[in-house]
């Protein structure tokens, strides 16, 4: 199997990202005429369910068997590479198994007790076989990840996100038309039950394709790769891969537990803090709808879309050259992820902020609101993405548990924040978004103190951040006076408002991107191979060459 760069494999990843983040919205506007905006919470709360117990049982351990797959990779144990995956396989699949019981079995009171909302709970029940395939799924990506080739992850994901996308909207109509004729006092749960039924489905098409890749595409590859054993003596026992799965995994689910522990803090007490400020139950509902659906999904657009493909592709590259003893390598790599990750964020944070009005008109249509929300929320996902890619580095140098117990202290501020400041009228659902920016500040500044004296050496990410910042805050500044010019222009030719917003926000934005490159190239502080690392790089690559006020003797262009 062809192994690429850490480079290459965020390209990969962010570009199979987007694409999964696009067609993740594609489904949002017909879900909220389907539901509205209380239905999107009743969906939400469920959601948050779901994630935090795929997060416990799944999201920490392919990056876990990338990492041991990669060092087996580095000093040509392949034999040890297959045993590794081996006992990943059963790990992932017994917790797996135990989950989707569990779920299943205790839905009504998951649903009453955590969610409250007692309508999650038939959600719940269709969800449950999700996990049987995302423990398969899981190992698989993990192991392709190890070995640095990141395409059958990548292609996986936006398998899974189409087939999501397309039955969830089909399935919510299915079951929301059904309720009505058949349970009106219970449409929600149904159409919350049919959005599950998108999830189950999606997840067992990627597995499917995953298997065909490993265990059909790549078969002969692997058995030759086998006979290339260089490594010799004994490898490790199953006893010893599974003491060490388990003393990284542990520390990864806990990791990505507390993440995911925000979002439960959320749905126990928004809105019962918000009714405690004076909401009346439907308001509340509708607010938290808005908060965990408008607000919520675009800021993982800007906080996870890169940071995650990031993180994924740089623990192997990271892990590789700790094992061969090369440190400079190690710091030059840490470098080009902070470098790459405020490139590609910075000018999505700011878009959305600079637009947010217009751009949740793009996607919801009139159900717009929450723009308030994202202009002054987004800017959090700065400090989410540099977290994300900490906890990378903490696990690629062996020290994993640091990241969750960081994260951990930091939860205390969102605790607080969430039971004293929503529930003040004039705050409301701002208090939820001021706890997670204390979370990941605390969080950040100590994972820093540890990295820097674990490593003995510094990340300048304040550096890293400056430029790309500067030019994002110009960009947005522009993009308001280019759409506000282009709502004019076009209102004469077209009597839609829709039409006349939309078209108007997408010729902002590739206006944006123009002005973006432009600065960061003619600045020199982005190079010519830097846009070969971004999402569809040579793509990228070979429209700036092009491009007017870029190319040009300084920009290697």
């Amino acid at each position: 199997m062809k192994q690429q760069s850490s480079g290459k494999g965020f390209a990969v990843l962010s570009t199979a990202s987007v694409v999964c983040k696009v067609l993740a919205f594609a489904y949002l506007p017909f879900q909220t005429w389907i539901v509205g905006y209380s239905g999107n919470g009743v969906i939400s709360k469920g959601y948050v369910v779901f994630v935090f117990l795929y997060t416990v049982t799944n999201a920490g351990l392919p990056v876990v068997i990338s990492k041991l797959v990669s060092e087996c990779a580095a000093v040509g144990d392949h034999l040890g590479e297959r045993r590794t995956f081996r006992c990943a396989v059963l790990v992932m699949m017994a917790l797996g198994i135990i989950t989707a019981l569990l779920t299943f079995l205790f839905a009504d009171w998951i649903a009453v007790n955590i969610c409250t909302e007692p309508m999650v709970a038939r959600m719940l029940r269709v969800i449950a076989p999700t996990f049987l395939f995302t423990a398969l799924s899981g190992s698989l990506r993990g192991y392709y990840q190890g070995r640095r080739d990141m395409r059958p992850t990548a292609v996986s994901q936006v398998v899974e996100q189409l087939l999501n996308s397309i039955l969830t909207v089909v399935f919510v109509k299915l079951l929301f038309d059904y309720a009505m004729r058949v349970r009106p006092d219970a449409v929600l749960s149904f159409a919350a039950a049919g959005s599950a039924l998108g999830t189950v489905i999606g997840a067992a098409g990627s597995t499917g394709f995953l298997l065909y890749m490993y265990l059909i595409k790549n078969r002969k590859q692997r058995q030759f790769e086998y006979n290339l054993q260089t490594k010799s003596g004994e490898g490790q026992s199953a006893g010893q891969i599974y003491r060490r799965i388990l003393f990284f995994a542990i520390p990864a689910v806990i990791s990505a537990a507390a993440a995911c522990a925000i979002d439960m803090i959320d749905i126990k007490s928004c809105t019962q803090m918000l009714q405690a400020g004076g909401f009346d139950a439907a308001a509340a509902k509708e607010l938290f709808g808005i908060y965990s659906v408008q607000y919520q999904k675009l800021f993982a657009l800007a906080a996870i879309t890169f940071a995650a493909p990031l993180v994924t592709s740089m623990i192997p590259a990271l892990s590789s050259s700790l094992a061969e003893g090369d440190k400079k390598y190690f710091q030059y790599k840490v470098n080009e992820s902070y470098r790459l990750i405020f490139i590609t964020v910075m000018p999505i944070i700011a878009g959305l902020s600079f637009l947010s009005k217009p751009i949740l008109t793009l996607i919801f249509g009139y159900n717009n609101k929450g723009s308030g929300l994202i202009t002054i929320g987004i800017w959090i996902a700065v400090l989410s993405t540099v977290q994300i890619v900490q906890s990378g580095i903490l696990m690629s140098i062996g020290h994993p548990l640091v990241s969750p117990v960081t994260t951990l202290i930091g939860i205390s501020a969102k605790l607080i924040c969430n039971y004293t400041l929503i529930r003040i009228p004039g705050m409301n659902i701002y208090g939820a978004i001021i706890g997670n920016a204390l979370t990941w500040m605390i969080a950040i500044v100590l994972n820093q103190i540890y990295i820097q004296k674990s490593v003995q050496q510094k990340s300048a990410i304040l550096r890293h951040m400056i430029v790309p910042a500067a030019a994002s805050a110009v960009m947005g500044v522009v993009c308001l006076g280019i759409y506000g010019i282009s709502i004019k222009g076009l209102g004469v030719l077209f009597r839609f408002g829709l039409a006349v917003n939309d078209i108007s926000v997408i010729l902002t934005v590739f206006a944006g991107a123009y002005i973006y490159f432009i600065l960061l190239i003619r600045t020199g502080s982005v190079q010519s191979e830097d846009i070969f690392k971004l999402p569809m790089g040579n793509r990228l690559h070979a429209l700036l060459s092009k491009m007017p006020f870029i190319r040009g003797r300084h920009t290697h262009f």
